[in-house]
């Protein structure tokens, strides 16, 4: 394989099945790191193996992972915009570390039919260190955590049906396996040779495509590209509708956590937030928990697919206003691929469990 194949196939999207987005994942993860993109119906989910060379001059984001969430969230009448006011206030003074730390875990729903409930499948869990100077190793861990019911009335459900430890589910058509079963971690270290190798692929294939970009996959930005935008808000909105494609604030609202998943400086963060702040479209759903059982404001956008109509939701925890993660959540059901699962019910998520600036070496 040359080296313009090599890349192209590290940056073409996987296809949309669950069952291949996770094979996908696995060989993702034993190639040289890159920021991955899984999109599930009604919501672009951040996409977190980051190109290390990027990282090198990079400011400040948040500080090491989210401490325990706010007892007291603000209340619902607290309009989304003055939520996101707050929180560009909030990312604008967090502080930066050596490494960016980021564990993420990542699932969608499946109905079970024997025993009417509820599973989360295709669960894919990433920890990952990136260095902030090019000086340092970056090093990436990745897993399949294995299903789970998603609910407790879904453990309920599952034990009656006897706890069987693997399902066959219907995903895009096709039915595939789900199992309780996790896989052991797979290790990916990149020294700083390996990555100054590797910006010299990524860079070569920029050029090329350049030249020639019919074939080419979607150019990311690099990060002086995504610095720079932090000036410019009029530019920064025109990335987001554009990259969101024609899924309105729904998709501009997971577009954004993309932005706020990676490293960026605190004046970048900043200006996301507030370009979200002036995006019609988006409500601030009140409190909610997640799936981890953290309490988190849910800032909201409806839309609508082949599958049903969805709330795309950035979560954000109370009084530090970090992102805690993204979820859709379906609000109507249409067609086999979301029969049997009931509204209210987290259809996709990614939730970080860790996610920020640390001076702590990778463990």
């Amino acid at each position: 394989m040359n080296d313009e194949r090599m890349i192209r196939s590290l940056l073409r999207e996987a296809p949309p099945s669950a069952d291949v987005v996770a094979e996908g994942r696995r060989r993702l993860y034993a190639a040289p790191p890159r920021r991955r993109r899984w999109r599930a119906p009604g919501l672009g989910i951040a996409g977190l193996g980051l190109a290390a060379a990027a990282t090198a001059a990079v400011v400040a984001v948040t500080a090491s992972g989210p401490p325990p969430a706010s007892e007291h969230a603000p209340p619902k009448s607290m309009s989304a915009r003055q939520v996101l006011l707050a929180a560009a206030e909030k990312a604008a003074s967090e502080p930066v570390g050596r490494y960016w730390h980021t564990h993420v875990i990542s699932g969608q729903a499946y109905h079970v039919a024997k025993g009417d409930y509820v599973i989360d499948g295709a669960r894919h869990e990433l920890d990952q260190w990136t260095a902030r100077s090019a000086e340092d190793d970056d090093v990436f861990r990745s897993r399949f955590a294995g299903a789970i019911p998603q609910t407790a009335a879904d453990r309920a459900a599952w034990r009656r049906a006897g706890s069987p430890k693997s399902w066959r589910v219907l995903s895009n058509g096709q039915y595939i396996r789900q199992t309780t079963a996790a896989d052991r971690w797979d290790l990916v270290r990149m020294t700083p040779a390996e990555k100054k190798g590797y910006e010299k692929l990524v860079a070569r294939v920029r050029k090329q495509c350049a030249g020639h970009p019919q074939g080419c996959p979607q150019q990311e930005l690099t990060q002086a590209q995504r610095e720079a935008l932090a000036d410019d808000p009029a530019a920064l909105r025109q990335r987001l509708l554009t990259t969101s494609g024609k899924g309105g604030p729904s998709n501009v609202l997971a577009q954004a956590g993309e932005f706020l998943a990676q490293p960026g400086s605190p004046k970048l963060n900043a200006a996301v937030f507030r370009v979200l702040a002036d995006t019609p479209g988006i409500r601030n759903a009140g409190s909610v928990t997640d799936l981890r059982g953290r309490t988190a404001i849910a800032l909201t956008a409806r839309a609508t697919d082949s599958s049903g109509v969805f709330d795309t939701q950035l979560l954000l925890q109370p009084g530090t206003y970090r992102v805690l993660g993204t979820q859709t959540v379906l609000v109507a059901g249409r067609g086999a691929e979301t029969a049997g699962i009931k509204p209210g019910t987290v259809y996709t998520e990614q939730l970080f469990l860790e996610m920020g600036w640390t001076d702590s070496a990778p463990r």
